[in-house]
């Protein structure tokens, strides 16, 4: 009687214990999974934090950029005009860019050429220097094609996923159209 107490009881302490054994590998899993999870969220590139800096910095420089003058000087003429990159240059592109003659003629080049010029200096020296892909767009949106004034840096924003904008930036020119102006930037 003794031997088969002993014998019963042996066998319960074994299926607890294999209970137990059982209980601390689904913990061991469990843990190991919300590590995974921890770090793979931790060592995300994109944080919502560095999506709205970028979008934030592409919004404010085009806004700073169409409301930037630059210093015209006409050939033959040593007067100095001082034009809006968003309302003489962009209006004086538009009414235009399939004329040779424009009001706004500075050193010797069309506005729309001008125009190109001025916008890519100004954001290589911002953008840039910063080693920001980016690319700037102006499109005219008159007749059945639209006219379009690209300006690249870096990579232009080629392929990459880690892509934000400015938002359309449209500008309204009588008589001509709509001109949008958008900043694609990217890391």
């Amino acid at each position: 009687m003794a031997a088969e107490v002993f014998v019963k009881f042996r066998f319960k302490g074994s299926k607890l214990g294999q209970s137990e054994m059982i209980g601390l590998v689904i913990i061991v899993i469990m843990i190991t999974l919300g590590m995974l999870f921890l770090a793979k969220f931790a060592l995300q590139d994109d944080s919502s934090e560095k999506i709205f800096t970028r979008k934030g910095l592409a919004y404010s420089t085009m806004s700073s950029l169409l409301k930037s003058e630059v210093a015209c000087v006409e050939p033959g003429n040593s007067r100095v005009k001082v034009l809006s990159i968003g309302l003489e240059l962009i209006d004086d592109c538009a009414a235009n860019y399939a004329s040779t003659l424009n009001s706004h003629d500075c050193f010797g080049m069309h506005s729309c050429a001008f125009m190109q010029q001025e916008i890519e200096i100004m954001l290589n020296e911002t953008l840039g220097v910063w080693q920001k892909d980016y690319l700037f767009q102006s499109r005219l949106l008159a007749g059945e094609e639209p006219i379009l004034i690209d300006v690249r840096g870096g990579s232009g924003c080629a392929g990459s996923s880690n892509r934000d904008t400015s938002g359309l930036f449209p500008i309204f020119v009588t008589d001509i159209g709509i001109v949008e102006n958008i900043l694609y930037l990217c890391d």
